[in-house]
């Protein structure tokens, strides 16, 4: 049927959809119908618009161009051609959900072998301001599988929009933004315009993706199809993509194991399944999930003695596969202490950039596990050395950019680690001094810390830094009225900072480009949900509802769902690795350490509201995190990249230091030094600053090991969840005779949390028995002190 010509736009829709098309095939708007009501989904206007064929073939990138051939009331296709190649593109109705089938003939003599051959989705996920970003759906995961296809994309605001296919599909790709020029040179920015589907695409691609969807044959003719549904919660997504991809969709609820834990794998199928599992030792075995119930099977995964990854594919009746990978990791001190030789061999610098010298944190809290004074030693003269370059030894105000108020904040925590580490209480003295500092020059009335105009309390936590000041002056002061002074001081200015963050209500800014950015919600969360645990109960309930507001909101740049022990929990950021490590383009780092923020911010969360959800999050984030330390060779990474397939230049010859005396500063562009290209895809990414001496980042990376030694050293963790089934974290426990007895697993545990209903407790510490006669949610100690507040000592 012919399109009258004064049809401005295409209308078509079923039971649960409704578009509106433009003659080309591009969506104006798509409407979807969830069990709240409809959801409106936005669409990219120009050249990231969609659904639109794009490829790459024969050196030159294609957009193929399409026009309406036929429509009806619950559909529309469009056909176009580029040579050989004839393409379609339909819209229309599967079980009353929204779907699109694309299809591509060969027609000409030879094979066809594009680098990728896919639909743009035009998917508007462009993240710009406040309050418009809540309502733009963020690619929260794509996943490829050997013979299906699922993702989802979700909203601060909590709608989800479930993707799946039940074809193959090669590979996928994010299209991010230019943030600004230097000359001619393109930095990556901090927004995703929207995202391409690839159905096929050249090698090499992750093992777990198809691997021969790579060209298309003279006379073959592909095709695939994309359903969109939209969802309420994240737990509905699962079960309902398992009959729409005919394949099993794995479910896992803690995605890394010490030595001897076990993990329960949730399969969604509607057929019967069959695992083959590949053990860290190289073992194979067949296992056959148990039934479950309707549509569900369960399969309990036992960590043996090897560290390393299980991995683990499920594969149904008709042949549809799907994998999991779940970590098996050391004890928690093991990673420390790597990350801690490796802090050395990739020392601390005098930079511009706080994240230079990272490492620190970890060279002064290890100290605290595993004394050792020649290490000690050269951690103090790293300090002595680079501080006097950064800030004045008589003023404390910063040398280098300081509008970088973070730098500020960031050697506050050093320091107090420092002191933390030796006892000296001159370290605290400096601190506090910076504290000073950063109150005089950088809190605005209004209480938020700025840089010059811009809302900088949320880049780098810089209100949790004082507050770990304010938590080591609070023994000083109770008999010292300097200390005392000091502490009411920085407490007041905290106090400011947090209660204009309350009434923001998201309405702040970041560092760089602004956007729904990953590390200014993060810290924002983190930094109420820490100053709440530090109020008494009465008056926490504020800063704890913006806090929880605001992490919820974050789920959709975290990765919850994905049954991958190196990736869950990891947050989705993407334009770090040009400031880290000197590769570009633009790429996800996920984990990043900034990831570890998020950690922080669930963890609070936890103690909090006492929700198993949240304590499953931060550790199942932490346990990927710190997997930065490789465990078979104990080498500390820098992230991990979960795109499949990014074409990248990296700087390859070092960039030498002439004079040590001074500071470094500014960034390196990549192609403006020598450069390698390489293909990057699914893998981790090294560190650089062990042979590149120029400013470079990537000692971030031990905001993993500073989270490690705050969250989980020394601590392990019982509750009931909401099943009232028993979870554990760092210990076992077993009733016996009416009591929980709790062994800790993990080596130096001082304190359990217990979250229970049972009341009588026996904890085995090392050093002896603990018992207790439970009444609330408390901190047991292993000298039978019981805590309720673990920030408060009360």
């Amino acid at each position: 049927m012919t399109l009258p010509v004064q049809d401005a736009l295409i209308k078509v829709g079923g039971s649960r959809w409704e578009a509106a098309l433009h003659r080309n095939g591009h969506v104006e708007h798509l409407r979807l119908l969830s069990d709240d009501g409809w959801v409106d989904v936005d669409f990219r206007k120009g050249a990231y618009a969609g659904f639109a064929w794009h490829g790459e073939w024969n050196g030159e990138k294609h957009v193929i161009g399409v026009t309406l051939d036929e429509r009806d009331t619950d559909g529309a296709i469009f056909r176009g051609s580029s040579g050989a190649l004839n393409f379609s593109l339909r819209y229309h109705s599967v079980d009353g959900q929204f779907a699109v089938t694309a299809a591509v003939a060969n027609t000409g003599k030879i094979p066809v072998q594009p680098l990728s051959l896919g639909l743009m989705t035009g998917i508007d996920t462009y993240m710009e301001k406040f309050p418009d970003w809540n309502d733009k759906f963020f690619p929260t995961l794509l996943r490829c599988e050997r013979t299906h296809f699922w993702g989802y994309c979700m909203r601060p605001e909590g709608a989800l929009i479930g993707i799946a296919s039940p074809q193959p599909i090669a590979s996928w790709s994010l299209q991010y933004n230019v943030g600004y020029m230097e000359g001619e040179l393109e930095w990556g920015g901090h927004r995703v315009e929207t995202f391409t589907l690839d159905f096929l695409h050249a090698g090499p691609l992750p093992e777990r993706h198809p691997q021969r969807l790579s060209e298309l044959l003279p006379g073959e003719t592909k095709e695939w199809t994309l359903l969109l549904l939209p969802f309420k919660r994240p737990d509905q997504l699962l079960p309902s993509l398992a009959p729409v991809c005919a394949a099993p969709m794995l479910e896992l609820e803690r995605t890394t194991l010490a030595k001897g834990e076990c993990a329960r794998m949730t399969i969604h199928s509607c057929e019967s399944v069959a695992a083959r599992v590949l053990l860290p030792d190289g073992r194979r075995m067949t296992v056959q999930p148990e039934a479950a119930g309707e549509g569900k099977y369960e399969l309990l995964i036992q960590a043996g003695e090897s560290q390393g990854h299980i991995r683990i594919e499920v594969e149904n009746g008709s042949g549809k596969q799907s994998e999991a990978l779940v970590s098996v990791r050391p004890h928690w001190l093991w990673f420390l202490d790597k990350a801690r030789t490796a802090a050395l061999i990739c020392p601390p610098r005098a930079t511009s950039h706080c994240e230079s010298w990272y490492g620190l944190y970890t060279l002064y809290s290890s100290q605290q596990y595993f004394p050792d004074r020649e290490m000690l030693e050269q951690t103090e003269q790293i300090m002595s050395s680079i501080y006097p370059l950064m800030f004045d030894m008589e003023t404390h105000e910063p040398l280098l950019v300081k509008h970088r108020i973070q730098n500020v904040s960031s050697m506050v925590g050093v320091l107090v680690d420092r002191y933390e580490a030796t006892g000296d209480e001159a370290a605290l003295q400096r601190a506090s001094d910076l504290a000073d500092w950063l109150i005089s020059h950088a809190q605005y009335p209004d209480g938020s810390y700025r840089a010059g105009k811009t809302h900088y309390t949320s880049v780098i936590y810089p209100a949790k830094s004082l507050m770990e000041l304010i938590l080591a002056e609070k023994a000083l002061a109770e008999c010292n009225a300097v200390w005392r002074e000091r502490l009411v001081r920085h407490t007041a200015s905290v106090r400011r900072a947090m209660d204009e963050l309350v009434a923001a209500d998201g309405d702040i800014d970041t560092e760089g480009e602004l956007t729904y950015e990953d590390g200014m919600i993060s810290c924002s969360s983190l930094q109420l949900g820490l100053f709440a645990l530090m109020q008494p109960e009465d008056e926490r309930g504020p800063y704890r509802e913006a806090a929880l507001k605001l992490l919820n909101g974050h789920e959709c740049l975290a990765n919850l769902l994905i049954p991958d022990g190196r990736q869950r929990g990891a947050t989705r950021r993407f334009w770090e690795s040009q400031y880290d490590v000197a590769i570009q383009p633009n790429m996800l780092n996920s984990p990043h350490a900034w990831t570890s923020w998020r950690t922080y911010g669930t963890w609070y969360a936890y103690l909090l509201t006492g929700q198993v959800y949240y304590l499953e999050q931060t550790m199942n984030a932490l346990a990927s995190c710190v997997q930065m330390v490789d465990m078979s060779s104990g080498a500390l990474r820098w992230a991990f990249v979960p795109d499949p397939y990014v074409r990248a230049r990296q700087i390859s010859e070092q960039m030498a230091v002439s004079d040590w005396s001074r500071a470094q500063e500014g960034h390196h562009h990549t192609l403006k030094y020598p450069s390698q290209e390489f293909v990057i895809g699914e893998q981790y990414i090294g560190m650089i600053s062990d042979w590149h001496e120029a400013n470079l980042q990537d000692n971030d990376v031990h905001e993993h090991f500073k989270c490690l030694a705050e969250v989980s050293l020394g601590k392990a963790y019982v509750a009931q969840d909401e099943t009232g089934r028993l979870r554990t974290w760092n210990c076992s426990a077993e009733v016996k005779n009416g009591i929980l007895h709790v062994y800790p697993t993990e080596p130096k545990v001082e304190l359990v949390h217990l979250n229970l209903g049972v009341k009588k407790v026996c904890v085995h510490f090392e050093s002896g028995e603990i018992s207790a006669d439970l009444r609330e949610t408390v901190w047991v100690r292993k000298d039978g002190r019981i805590i309720r507040d673990l920030f408060i000592g009360q």
